[in-house]
């Protein structure tokens, strides 16, 4: 009840508006000047300029001419001092008419008894209306005598009385209505949220339900047709209560008129409209068309179903995301001169707006973009390869049009901006041989590690015990075969580097660990010390660490010191 007092309260307030805007209709062509004291070309122009009197809020004739040094204006304001003057008694009277001149200036004077009210002069016709004075005389005859009879009807207190009454009895309905219109949409509120509740008590699965939104944007609508029906309610009974007044009867007739017209400009608009939205439709299915053509394409090259030359698989899908926002953008261009409103300043300068705002906010964006494009067409990441990019090393997860992902071997995702990621070196460990067959011949995915060992120790041991190492090493593979290289001759130590190939490049760092526990056992196995860093006194003894003490605490647990490769070689 208490929304309905409010819908009343805000209906009050929208009548009391609606009513200030019409009375301000009807006064704004009748409203006297403020006197002041302008110049002579102001009094010239303010006399020359036409003035419509109205009585009664209805118009009688438009004054135009000069009568006696008078202007419209001054004409005007001395007729409704006039009538507004008549007594009750002297409305009774006959109105007549009486034609004459005053100097060299003719017309028709009306009468009221023996009360003189206005002259019509034949500076008051208007030229392009073809009148002439018997015409414009009495057509201005019959619309006094109409404002006459109002007038008097106005003063006859029992029409007061009929009006008041059916005002009253009419806003009487008006409240029960719009009562009746808060209690329905609370019950229909109250009815969606109950089978909004039921449908979530029943409801199985965690998928996303649009039960939701649905009532929410049902909700609203409920709200807005309230609404709209209070307003369009309030507006005809603020039309009725008008035409109850002779008064105000031409206010109800002009809102009455206001409002038809109001609904044919809409009506007329909506059957305008109807070819552009048509037009618009249309356009839109071929272009959803051409779309999908143009993804199916995109799609069998990316599985290998058709070769186009000059597009790879590893591009395809991002060229079917570029040539997608290609096609709606062409065919939204097309559509766009057809939908409705779209020649409007106001859409026009919309249009600028958004333009403008995505010009300066987007400069950053466009150059990840152009930047991601780099990446993708360069072909250097795809998803699931084993790559560095300055500081990080992991595996690619994603390849977005802004940003790269890579999750780390601390299994923590990195996002490298796609601008990032071009003005880096990119180290792919994945690319070749990853998925290579074992007759192509191609080269497997490899790593290194380097050992310095001293110019005591023969190069051609070390060789030896490096491709030991690498023989004992896990995620080590035996085909390519390993090999050694001397990467340099120092003043302390010849530095070696051990090349080998892995399983699978996504065990690149658990290899390297293997590896390098592995020659560590080699290493000491046979005696031979590892001179990193370089030392400066050449030690009494090799430091190395005796296969006795290989397995000390806590190194022990759960292993098995005679089950150890190494324990199986030759000693030393």
């Amino acid at each position: 009840m208490a929304h309905a007092w409010r819908q009343v309260a805000w209906f009050w307030l929208a009548t009391i508006g609606l009513v200030g805007i019409f009375c301000g209709w009807g006064h704004a062509a009748s409203a006297p000047a403020a006197p002041s004291s302008p110049p002579a070309a102001a009094t010239a122009a303010a006399q020359s300029t036409p003035v419509e009197l109205r009585l009664m809020n209805r118009p009688v004739a438009t004054l135009r001419g000069t009568l006696g040094g008078a202007g419209p204006a001054t004409r005007a304001e001395r007729a409704e001092a006039t009538f507004d003057s008549l007594s009750e008694s002297e409305l009774g009277l006959p109105l007549s008419q009486l034609s004459g001149t005053l100097g060299d200036v003719s017309g028709v004077a009306f009468r009221l008894g023996d009360r003189v009210l206005f002259a019509l002069v034949e500076g008051d016709l208007d030229p392009t209306d073809g009148l002439t004075m018997e015409a414009a005389a009495a057509q201005t005859r019959a619309r006094l005598q109409a404002v006459i009879d109002a007038r008097r009807a106005q003063l006859y207190w029992p029409n007061l009385l009929r009006g008041a009454l059916f005002s009253l009895g009419s806003l009487a309905l008006l409240v029960g209505l719009i009562w009746g219109i808060g209690r329905a949409r609370s019950r229909m509120r109250a009815a969606l949220q109950r089978a909004l509740d039921v449908h979530l008590q029943q409801r199985s699965g965690s998928q996303f339900d649009w039960t939701g939104a649905v009532y929410q944007l049902v909700s609203r609508i409920v709200q807005i047709l309230a609404v709209g029906s209070v307003i369009a309610l309030g507006f005809l009974w603020l039309q009725f209560a008008l035409e109850q007044f002779p008064l105000t009867e031409p206010l109800g007739d002009r809102m009455g008129a206001f409002i038809l017209g109001l609904l044919r400009q809409i009506g007329v608009s909506i059957v305008e409209s109807i070819p552009g939205l048509v037009t618009v439709v249309v356009i839109l299915l071929i272009t959803r068309a051409v779309q999908r053509l143009v993804g199916n394409i995109f799609v069998a090259v990316q599985k290998g179903q058709i070769t186009v030359p000059g597009m790879h698989p590893e591009t395809a899908s991002a060229t079917r995301r570029l040539a997608s926002v290609l096609v709606w953008a062409l065919g939204f261009t097309f559509a766009y001169p057809y939908i409705p409103g779209s020649q409007s300043d106001v859409f026009k300068g919309l249009s600028v707006l958004i333009g403008f705002m995505v010009t300066l906010g987007s400069a950053n964006i466009v150059n990840q973009i152009m930047s991601g494009m780099v990446v993708i067409y360069s072909r250097a990441l795809r998803r699931g390869d084993m790559v560095s990019i300055g500081d990080t090393v992991g595996t690619v997860v994603g390849l977005d049009a802004l940003s790269v992902k890579v999750v780390n071997l601390r299994n923590e995702e990195v996002t490298l901006p796609n601008a990032v990621v071009v003005g880096s070196a990119i180290h792919n460990f994945s690319r070749h041989g990853a998925t290579r067959a074992p007759d192509s011949g191609e080269q497997s995915a490899m790593v290194s590690t380097s050992v310095t060992i001293g110019y005591d120790t023969p190069w051609r041991q070390v060789h030896a015990m490096l491709l030991e190492a690498a023989a004992h090493a896990t995620h080590v593979v035996a085909a390519p075969t390993p090999f050694v290289l001397q990467r340099g001759l120092s003043d302390f130590y010849v530095e070696y580097e051990l090349f080998t190939a892995i399983d699978n490049p996504r065990n690149r760092f658990f290899a390297l660990s293997a590896l390098h526990a592995a020659i560590q056992d080699v290493f000491n196995t046979h005696g031979v010390q590892i001179m990193s860093p370089h030392f400066i006194d050449q030690p009494g003894q090799s430091v190395v660490v005796p296969q006795a003490r290989w397995f000390e605490a806590p190194g022990n647990a759960g292993v098995d010191p005679a089950a150890h490769p190494r324990r199986r070689g030759t000693q030393p």
